[in-house]
Order: C-alpha cells, then sequence, then structure tokens
C-alpha cells in the first residue's frame, strides 16, 4: 500500500463509487431489501499542513476527551503536522479532503522544553503514578538526561472507519522512520501510545426503574447485574499492541463531565471511558504490527 501524492489525486476519478446502474428493477430490489451498499476507497496521504490542521485537533481532543482543555491543543496539532513529520492520513475525496484518520508519531525527548509536551509528559505521569512500575519508567524516560529516546504515537480516527486499515497504516510509518532523511530524529527506542477503552457499567436509570418494579410488586425490566466483558477497546487493534506492550494501563479521565446513562447507544449498559496507555519498544512494535495485519486483513 503506497500513499497518493496531490498529484496523482488531481489526475484520477474520484474516490467513492457513486455510479449507478442501467438494471432499475436490481436498484429497487437492493433498497427493498436493505441491502444497498456504497463502495469507498480510502487512499493514503501524507500529512498536510495547509489542510489537515482542524481535524487533527478535533482528533487530539477526541483522543483526550474532556481532559483536552489541560493541553495546548493548537502547539500540539502544530507539532504534528509542521515538524517535516513523517505521518499518514486516510482521505476519500482527494488530498485536499478532511481526514477520516492520522497516525504519526511525536518526538518527546527532543521537545521537552515545548509547554504541549511538557503538559503532556505531567498528565502521564499523574495518571500513572498508582502503577509504579509504570511511572518510574515514564519518569526515567521523560527526564532530559535519558538515555533513551521515546516519541508518542498520535493515532485517532472517525468511529465508523474499518480497523482494517490501521495495519497498513502501522506499517507505513514503521518504514518512514526507517528512511527518512532525519532518520536521527525518529530513531525511537520507546513508543508510548495513548488510546481509549471504555468500561461498561450498570445502568444508574435501570436501577432505578428496577426498584420502582419491585416497591410496586412489579416484574422487572432489566437485569442490571449480568454485564458482559467490563472493558472494551474503542481502537481494537489495541489489543495487539497491549500483548507487547512492556506497560500498559487503563486509567479514569480527570475531567468527566458527562453521565455513562448518557452514552448508550442501544444497549443496557452505561459507557464510561478511559484512558488506556501503553508503552512497547521498537521490536515490539514491529511483532505487534505484523499481528495486527494478521488480526485485520486489508483488501486492496
Amino acid at each position: 500500500m503506497a500513499k497518493r501524492t496531490k498529484e496523482e489525486a488531481e489526475y484520477e476519478d474520484s474516490d467513492i463509487d457513486v455510479s449507478s446502474t442501467d438494471d432499475e428493477e436490481l436498484q429497487e430490489e437492493q433498497i427493498d431489501e436493505g441491502d444497498e451498499m456504497v463502495n469507498v476507497d480510502f487512499d493514503f496521504y501524507n500529512i498536510n499542513p495547509s489542510v489537515d490542521f482542524h481535524a487533527t485537533k478535533n482528533f487530539l481532543r477526541q483522543l483526550f476527551q474532556d481532559d483536552s482543555v489541560f493541553f495546548p491543543l493548537s502547539e500540539l496539532t502544530d507539532l504534528v503536522l509542521e515538524e517535516g513529520h513523517i505521518g499518514t492520513t486516510i482521505k476519500t475525496d482527494g488530498a485536499e479532503g478532511d481526514p477520516f484518520s492520522i497516525l504519526s508519531v511525536l518526538n518527546i525527548s527532543d521537545n521537552l522544553k515545548l509547554k504541549g509536551i511538557q503538559e503532556l509528559t505531567k498528565y502521564y505521569i499523574e495518571k500513572t503514578k498508582q502503577n509504579t512500575q509504570f511511572n518510574v519508567i515514564l519518569r526515567q524516560l521523560f527526564s532530559p538526561t535519558s538515555k533513551h529516546k521515546i516519541g508518542m504515537i498520535f493515532s485517532e480516527r472517525l468511529v465508523n472507519m474499518p480497523v482494517e486499515t490501521m495495519p497498513p497504516m502501522y506499517r507505513i510509518l514503521l518504514e518512514e522512520m526507517e528512511k527518512s532523511e532525519k532518520s536521527e530524529e525518529y530513531n525511537f527506542d520507546y513508543f508510548l501510545i495513548p488510546s481509549r477503552v471504555v468500561k461498561l457499567v450498570a445502568s444508574v436509570v435501570d436501577k432505578e426503574l428496577d426498584d420502582e418494579n419491585e416497591s410496586g410488586s412489579r416484574k422487572k425490566s432489566k437485569k442490571g447485574s449480568d454485564l458482559p466483558s467490563e472493558y472494551d477497546y474503542v481502537h481494537y487493534e489495541d489489543e495487539q499492541l497491549e500483548k507487547h506492550a512492556l506497560h500498559y494501563g487503563y486509567f479514569d479521565f480527570t475531567n468527566n463531565n458527562v453521565e455513562a446513562d448518557a452514552r448508550r447507544v442501544f444497549n443496557d449498559y452505561g459507557i464510561e471511558p478511559k484512558l488506556s496507555l501503553m508503552l512497547v519498544n521498537k521490536k515490539a512494535l514491529a511483532s505487534a504490527i505484523a499481528q495486527m495485519a494478521e488480526a485485520f486483513p486489508y483488501e486492496c
């Protein structure tokens, strides 16, 4: 899978297949059966500072949820986009379109004096303080005197983007780090990967309804205690990354301004987002990406 350049995009057909068929009866049958399908081609592009700023900033806000107010998002967005930066976006309407996904890496070790990086490292230290080993190794890696170089992988996408698009994006990132003219800048020993999981919690609303039903000797409305697996991934490729992580953990967001019940979507449980942090070394990242490709094969 190779990235497309802006020039290539301008001379090729639209990436979204909106062509119609002459067989109107077939169209009507598909609509009637609920099988109407729109084919979308995902194209991989270099990061574009002149176009991708607002989407990237929104992705940072999405990643850190309500805790995003702690960070200078514009400065971090500039770091992602303007550092002579490697990274990939996925778009469907050409190089000038808005990205649906982004994957890049920030050099923490070389930017410890920048406010954005200082706020991030302080935040990660605070979040991991109850996980002693994780906390100690992060403090060492974030130290200006550390002999090891650490980068932060920034990966975010729209909620309906298929996970199968992630293995090629990660593979491209590895290749670009190896081939970059600024190879020393991207020669990381460790990678810190922030992400999100959701915790499934018993619904407060359902409990109140059940209590009311019990007091009125009526049948209970739902079983509030039979929860499925407690956590679920927002990004399913994180499962492979966790398997190869030196350390990982789930942490509460400091600001949680939305009740879990308000996040329910067609299920019986409340949803509480959590910050996920994973620390992997260079060799382990490559192994995780290989397993990621097996678990979620991408068909060109």
